[in-house]
Formats: structure tokens, sequence, C-alpha cells
């Protein structure tokens, strides 16, 4: 988190390059974008079936940043991808089942100190069959052939446009896991990022009528973590300064 892109570049910048430590990081080289080098390229306005349907305000503000990248001279048209219904499955299985047995091995007999979001996200993701190795194996293949695929169909367009989140910000503390309203289908639009890894950052556009903040995501292929920056700061320069939203007492 932080306040500008500026300053996500600047420890975009710190960070990135391989890592002596880690064989399997990229040797990729730092680049850097003039706006005016991106203009020709198409800039993609997501859309999913598999996503849910945004509120109404939440589909404004990615209109807004549409709008104000349409403004600045890019060319933004709306774009379907297919396939992130089987992306959600495959997420799901690696952030449930997966994560949540490692998590429930490493708390045993300590879960008295967790917090009751993670014990209630622990209750759905471990309830169901052990999981195999094949199981296992199997969803890694899914995810890479997905993978390639979601690439495939963005052979043309480089940046996508979406909301983080079907809804505004939950307030402190009202986040859950329930099924139809949690977490699991309100952040869809983020959960095949996840998934995928593909680079995405999510700028403030909107606040809704409660005054929660509305965020909307640049996302990008991997290893063009630096045109996703130049994207989103042509975006913020449109926006201007962010003024933190006032909560109204409801």
């Amino acid at each position: 988190m932080a306040r500008t892109i500026a300053d996500v570049r600047a420890l975009f910048e710190v960070m990135a390059g391989p890592d002596v430590g880690d064989a399997l990081s990229a040797p990729v080289p730092l680049r850097s974008y003039r706006e005016g080098e991106l203009l020709s390229m198409c800039i993609g306005i997501l859309e999913s079936d598999a996503l849910g349907v945004p509120t109404p305000e939440t589909r404004a503000a990615v209109e807004r940043a549409a709008k104000l990248l349409g403004d600045r001279g890019f060319a933004v048209e709306p774009f379907r991808l297919h396939g992130l219904d089987r992306a959600l499955d495959l997420w799901w299985f690696f952030f449930g089942p997966v994560i949540g047995n490692l998590i429930q091995h490493s708390i045993a007999g300590q879960e008295d100190q967790i917090s009751p979001m993670l014990r209630e996200y622990l209750a759905f993701a471990t309830s169901g069959n052990p999981i195999s190795l094949e199981k296992f194996m199997k969803a890694c293949a899914e995810r890479d052939l997905l993978r390639a695929e979601i690439l495939r169909q963005m052979q043309d367009t480089r940046i996508l446009l979406s909301p983080v989140s079907a809804s505004p910000a939950f307030r402190h503390g009202q986040g859950n896991y329930l099924p139809g309203t949690g977490y699991r289908e309100t952040m869809r639009f983020s959960q095949w990022l996840n998934l995928t890894g593909f680079p995405a950052v999510s700028l403030p556009i909107a606040v809704s009528n409660e005054g929660l903040p509305i965020g909307v995501q640049v996302i990008g292929k991997p290893f063009e973590d630096e045109l996703v920056l130049a994207v989103a700061e042509a975006i913020e320069q449109s926006r201007g300064p962010w003024q933190p939203p006032m909560l109204k007492n409801v």
C-alpha cells in the first residue's frame, strides 16, 4: 500500500531484478515507458460473466477510469475474457483447501489464538475431503494451461481495466467467507489474478454513497509491471490527488 504510484514505483525498483538466493527469479531488466509510447496500445475493459455483476457505483468507477485514459488519447474498448469460471474454481482449490490445510497444520494446538475471521475461513477451507497428490498435480497443470490460454487471448491487449471487487469495500470487520455474501463472491475480479500471477495495481477512483472507497484495477501481463505502473499513473494524474473518504454514520 502506498499514497501514490510514484511510491509504488520506488519500492518496485528496489525489489526488481534477479535474486541470487532464488533460482526461479527471472533476470528481467528494469524498463521505463513514456506516455506517448503507449497511446497506440489497446486497453481493454474486462468483461466476464464468471466474475459477477458489479454494483452500479463500481461500474461507474471503471467507466470513469476508462474515460480518464480516453481523454488522454489512449484507445480503450470492451474486452471479453473467457475461461475465468475455471480460474475461480482453481483459485479456491489453492487458496482454500491447500492453504487452509497448511495453516491448520501450523496452528495445531493454538487455535484459540487466531482471529474469528481466520477461524471462519478455515472452517470453510478445510471442510472437504483430504487433498491427494494426484489432485494437486492435476490442478497445477490446469492452472498453467489456463494461464497460457489467457495470455493467448490477451495477445493484442496488454492492459485490462476492471473492478477490484464487485462492491465497495467492506467496513472494517464486516467481511466474511459466508456463501453468497463474502469475499469469495465479491472479490472474484481479483481472485483470478492471484491464481495466474499477473501483475495488477489498484487505484481508488470513487466512493460509495456510504463513503466507502471503490477501486479500479490496472492489470498487465507477467513481467510487464512497469507498463502497469505507467498506465496507472496516467489515471492517477487525471484523477487528481486522492482525498480519503469521510465515513458516514449508519
